[in-house]
């Protein structure tokens, strides 16, 4: 099935059934439109930050995308960070919160993340891990989880993001 594409599957799905249930979260229903507009919302910031297909030449086993990190809990948040990679033409990487800042720097350097995603309550685990790296993602979205934690410099927050945000149109050039 080479032809496959996740985010074409979802944005076929959401345009059969758009009203249906997609996802629902802590008494928080969101409907197959709703999920694929916010998804298009999140592929709209990451492209804005030049997230996506990387332009390297790929052979074997790499990725021929650019990274987004996913320091994040269970969560409507983390499924749109897949699915909002996805479409912008990136791959989504879980990074376990359990890790420590040297272990979540060494995933970050070796994904070579162009993003992350994180929840608030991770700040300062990520904070410490970036300050590792010999380069900084392009992007850092913050997700409030009613945390305290403050944004990290340069990061925007995650709702902010996507509310200012022009949906990405599905892209012409999905593939497997």
């Amino acid at each position: 099935m080479s032809g496959l594409n996740l985010a074409a599957a979802h944005q076929a799905i959401a345009a059969a059934v758009p009203d249906r249930p997609a996802l629902v979260w802590r008494g928080t229903t969101w409907t197959w439109a709703d999920v694929a507009d916010r998804t298009a919302r999140l592929a709209s910031v990451l492209r804005a930050h030049d997230v996506g297909p990387s332009g390297a030449a790929a052979t074997g086993w790499q990725s021929p995308n650019d990274h987004v990190a996913l320091v994040l809990l269970n969560g409507n948040e983390y499924l749109e960070g897949m699915i909002g990679s996805w479409r912008a033409r990136a791959a989504s990487v879980n990074i376990n919160w359990r890790y420590t800042a040297p272990e979540m720097a060494e995933v970050l350097a070796d994904a070579a993340a162009a993003a992350v995603v994180y929840h608030g309550r991770y700040a300062a685990v990520v904070g410490e891990a970036l300050a590792l790296l010999p380069a900084r993602p392009r992007l850092l979205l913050h997700v409030d989880d009613g945390t305290p934690d403050a944004l990290l410099p340069g990061a925007v927050a995650y709702e902010d993001a996507l509310a200012a945000a022009t949906p990405l149109s599905p892209d012409p050039d999905w593939s497997g």
